[in-house]
């Protein structure tokens, strides 16, 4: 009988297996997103199932790659938080948090690290622990799986709580999906010469201007995006999910022979 492999998710391991496989030739894959509002038809915790399931996918294509650290559900979402469920929890919370791991994790040797990030809202904090790990020797990239997925495919191209998003859950959670909810969603605009481009943004002329406000004023479901989740199915999730899960195995290979912050200063 073959010997059965041991699954690198942090979780799983004994602190004898941690201290076994945390190297520096290993990089520490943590997805995180958030609990918010997605819409009358995905669940609140979108933003970090889908990083949570590309996570484990990569990490059945490059055992020997990565560790997958728990996955971090809270996130930085004020402006949803007019909707029940939200939880919205800031980015200077979000940043102790993740460099509290960062700095637990390179204790043991990891030297490299790639965030599988669900929500855009976690870019900031995302932003300042990247840097803190580069001061630490080591080095981070900050991957937005839904922007990724548009610059691979236009087609995978989405807003929030519409159709690429449904797509995803459809194919990761097809149980978890309201099916009840497709109802129409009302726009406003900040004026009529400066329409919602998308969330906290409007456009005016040629140009896009951020303006954050509260999301339940300006769209009455919460989802916004030209996708429309009505014509979401779970194929095209299963095609997002299979591009995407490609795309960071290669990563992950070439992201390992980046020579760390050390080897730059010399």
């Amino acid at each position: 009988m073959s010997e059965r492999r041991v699954e690198m998710f942090l979780e799983a391991m004994t602190w004898s297996q941690a201290k076994s496989f945390l190297s520096a030739e290993i990089i520490a894959l943590l997805p995180l997103g958030s609990v918010e509002q997605h819409g009358p038809i995905c669940p609140l915790g979108t933003d970090f199932i889908v990083p949570k399931e590309l996570a484990k996918m990569v990490e059945s294509l490059c055992p020997e790659r990565v560790v997958v650290l728990p996955v971090m559900p809270y996130g930085v979402c004020p402006y949803h938080s007019g909707f029940a469920g939200t939880v919205d929890i800031g980015w200077e919370l979000l940043s102790g948090v993740t460099k509290k791991i960062a700095e637990a994790v390179l204790k043991y040797g990891v030297r490299k690290f790639v965030f599988l990030n669900g929500h855009g809202g976690n870019g900031p904090a995302l932003d300042d622990t990247a840097l803190w790990i580069y001061r630490q020797g080591g080095i981070a990239a900050i991957i937005d799986w839904w922007s990724l997925a548009a610059e691979l495919n236009s087609r995978w191209s989405g807003g929030h709580g519409t159709g690429q998003e449904t797509s995803m859950m459809m194919a990761l959670r097809p149980g978890w999906i309201n099916r009840e909810g497709f109802f129409e969603t009302k726009i406003t605009n900040l004026t009529d010469r400066m329409p919602s481009k998308y969330i906290n943004a409007v456009s005016f002329g040629n140009g896009t201007i951020r303006i954050p406000r509260n999301v339940d004023e300006i769209s009455s479901s919460g989802a916004f995006g030209e996708d429309d989740p009505r014509e979401a199915t779970p194929e095209l999730g299963e095609e997002i999910i299979t591009g995407i899960v490609s795309y960071l195995r290669d990563f992950i290979e070439a992201f390992l022979e980046v020579p760390l912050p050390n080897a730059f200063n010399k």
